[in-house]
């Protein structure tokens, strides 16, 4: 008999802490953005991506084409080998600029074009 008591806090901490970590492992999960490169989302088949895609790159240069009445924006999205046509409509982040850092949200249709629905600039260095 008394083996058995001297085991039962030991057991009931260890399934304690066990669900404690499930808990922390399920949420930090959900909230982690993984996000694909521009070149990995190109040379995917289009059914091999799912319906909502995160893609992260750099905003070309000189890409960029706003329009503040209707706020539509395109811009090309690259990386080291490929770049990507983004199409988004909304209000665009005050961050968000040529040669930055973004990843955005939404599907890619094929042809090179992404139809953005998020668009989330990373923050710059000297915020750090």
């Amino acid at each position: 008999m008394k083996k058995s008591k001297k085991y039962k806090p030991i057991i009931i901490s260890t399934v304690i802490v066990i669900i404690i970590g499930y808990l922390i492992y399920t949420g930090l999960r959900d909230t982690m953005m993984f996000y694909l490169t521009v070149s990995e989302v190109l040379a995917k088949p289009l059914e091999d991506l799912t319906d909502t895609q995160k893609v992260g790159g750099i905003v070309t240069a000189g890409s960029i084409q706003w329009d503040p009445k209707t706020l539509k924006l395109s811009f090309n999205l690259e990386d080291e080998q490929a770049n990507l046509i983004v199409n988004y409509s909304g209000v665009v982040p005050d961050s968000f600029k040529p040669g930055t850092e973004v990843i955005v949200e939404g599907s890619y249709r094929g042809n090179g074009s992404f139809w953005a629905t998020t668009i989330m600039p990373k923050c710059a260095s000297k915020y750090e």
